[in-house]
């Protein structure tokens, strides 16, 4: 792990114990050391998911990350955090043969055993429960394990978030029992198209056990309702998902318009509500939140307080900083 990682790193970590209420994290027993692993998280808060993963797994991670998101600008940042584009359909045919060479940088991270994080979905989706699986990270898992003399586990992970929109929620991360790759070879060498699709089961069955809402059901939006509640934010994994819901009483209060926040920190609002409004897809909204509001509450509060020292004194200006932040966290309390 580079310096600059762990300093990004911790960075990262604070910033999200801020931005949530509550990270609750279960599983951690269930990821194995120094081995090769190729970590597949559920996706349904874009750049949220790998920040929560790579923040609070005790182990360096290379990320495969949308190839579109690789801006000349942002490219020696992405790769000082050990971030690898890859390459979709959508962003050509003629792309797709570049992630040859991705696939081979991720097997010398293997073989260094460290760890790759891909989301085996393809893409993000608001709903809770697991979506089908593409067949990139079987793929990649076999062909991988094709190559090494490692053991190579597919380390599943389920971000269950009590509100995907609302900071101060609560978020409930759980590592699951990792998938041994080697048990898939043999079949995959007999059919590879058998093989694969054995491979996706896997690790989507694996995916599944660990989140609380697996499978999209007939009574899907009552059990969503019925147990994503502020009361059951301190249940385990276990007693989220042995929950009856049906019947229960749903609190159908209306949420704080948070005045007291937005009266006391008028411009980062107006800066992160600029944003929201020209990003159509909701799955990003708690990113822009989370990021935005990352830079432009710390320098509101610079700017009050230099405006206030030379104006009224450096005690007051600090008196002003201090109501701002404790009535920012305080409103989201309510």
């Amino acid at each position: 792990m580079t310096p600059f990682y762990a300093f990004f790193r911790a960075l990262i970590k604070f910033s999200l114990r801020l931005y949530f209420k509550k990270i609750r994290i279960e599983g951690l027993e269930n990821i194995p050391r120094n081995t090769p692993l190729l970590i597949t998280p559920n996706h349904q808060n874009a750049l949220i998911d790998p920040l929560l993963v790579g923040a609070f797994t005790p182990i360096p991670i290379h990320y495969l990350t949308r190839s579109d998101v690789f801006k000349w600008w942002l490219k020696p940042l992405l790769k000082r955090v050990n971030m690898m584009p890859i390459y979709r359909i959508r962003d050509g045919y003629g792309k797709l043969s570049l992630n040859d060479a991705v696939f081979s940088n991720c097997f010398k991270v293997f073989q260094n055993n460290e760890s790759v994080l891909i989301f085996a979905e393809g893409n993000h989706g608001k709903e809770y429960y697991l979506r089908p699986l593409t067949k990139g990270a079987a793929r990649l898992a076999l062909q991988s394990q094709l190559k090494l003399d490692q053991d190579l586990m597919v380390l599943p992970v389920g971000l269950n978030f009590f509100d995907h929109q609302r900071p101060q929620s609560v978020v409930l991360m759980r590592f699951g029992k990792p998938v041994s790759v080697r048990d898939y070879v043999s079949a995959y060498d007999e059919n590879p198209a058998r093989g694969l699709i054995s491979m996706r089961d896997a690790i989507s069955d694996a995916m599944k056990e660990t989140l609380v809402i697996p499978d999209e059901t007939e009574d899907y939006a009552q059990r969503k309702a019925g147990i994503f509640q502020q009361k059951h934010q301190d249940l385990s994994f276990d007693q989220l998902k042995e929950l009856n819901v049906a019947g229960s009483q749903i609190d159908k209060r209306k949420r704080s318009a948070h005045l007291l926040a937005k009266f006391l920190n008028p411009i980062p609002y107006l800066i992160i509500y600029f944003f929201l409004r020209r990003e159509k897809d909701v799955v990003f909204h708690s990113t822009l939140k989370f990021g935005v509001g990352l830079f432009a509450f710390p320098f509101w509060w610079a700017m009050v307080f230099l405006i206030f020292s030379f104006t009224v004194g450096v005690k007051i200006a600090l008196l002003a900083v201090i109501v701002m932040i404790l009535g920012l966290f305080f409103s989201y309390q309510r």
